[in-house]
């Protein structure tokens, strides 16, 4: 199978590296408004970038604490250190550390490790979705009484939030089960799972997006923007539904109507 190199690196670096801090002790500070960084973020990404640089000389990292130039070239590592600062730095363990490579103009691996529970997620384009080794996919059916929504993204940085009031107004008068965990990471992993039945996201930074979708996508599941065309890296709308039931939901409510 193509990455194993890459695969490997990630498997034997991202938990090694979040193991050496002392997370009774992180520094927490403001680095805008509601937008929280850790030590732990800065740690994570900057030994991140050492480790990269010892194995891969010629390749390139992005995260979200530095270098944010949002520029994709072959061959690019992107890295959230701690994908759900707020909850990590509110002793809830709802966060993970997750990393995609971009090669050859595409998204050819992913990989979110969970530390609370110590599960691995990854995917390689072409080669599948895998939980702790074991490939997988999303797409089963479900019931109007375990139907279970996720979204991401109510922020003062996206000012548009009329889809998030659509899906809350469907889940109080449909009785959906809604879900709101603060980590884009862990929940698309869950939605790649099989979890949730539909989820929703207006975020659009790079490491936060970059790693679920592939998962996403190798694990079989639907991903679609606001006109139900397959989703582009910069669209401002992400949709995934893992069957009929939630695709026709999405059509009906969430979708822009198509003149």
């Amino acid at each position: 199978m193509i990455y194993q190199k890459e695969l490997h690196f990630l498997k034997t670096t991202i938990r090694s590296i979040y193991d050496q801090v002392n997370h009774q002790f992180k520094e927490i500070r403001l680095k805008g408004h509601q937008n929280v960084v850790t030590s732990t973020d800065l740690f994570i990404e900057k030994t991140f970038r050492e480790k990269v640089q010892e194995a891969f000389p010629n390749d390139r990292v992005i995260g979200e604490e530095q270098t944010k130039d949002g520029v994709l070239k072959s061959r690019t590592w992107i890295i959230d250190p701690i994908d759900g600062t707020s909850n990590y730095a509110a002793n809830l363990n709802l966060f993970v550390v997750q990393v995609a490579l971009y090669d050859e103009n595409d998204l050819v691996l992913a990989f979110i490790y969970v530390p609370y529970s110590n599960d691995i997620y990854y995917a390689i384009k072409g080669h599948g979705a895998y939980f702790n080794d074991e490939r997988y996919t999303g797409t089963k059916e479900s019931d109007h009484g375990t139907f279970m929504i996720s979204m991401v993204g109510m922020t003062r940085q996206h000012f548009d939030r009329s889809k998030f009031n659509t899906i809350l107004q469907l889940s109080l008068t449909n009785e959906y089960k809604l879900r709101v965990l603060g980590s884009i990471g862990l929940e698309m992993a869950l939605t790649s799972q099989g979890v949730f039945d539909l989820f929703y996201t207006n975020v659009t930074n790079l490491w936060d997006i970059c790693p679920g979708l592939l998962l996403l996508k190798e694990a079989g599941l639907a991903v679609v923007n606001e006109k139900g065309l397959p989703y582009q890296i910069g669209d401002q709308h992400l949709f995934v539904y893992r069957n009929e039931m939630a695709k026709k939901i999405m059509e009906e409510h969430l979708l822009e109507k198509q003149k």
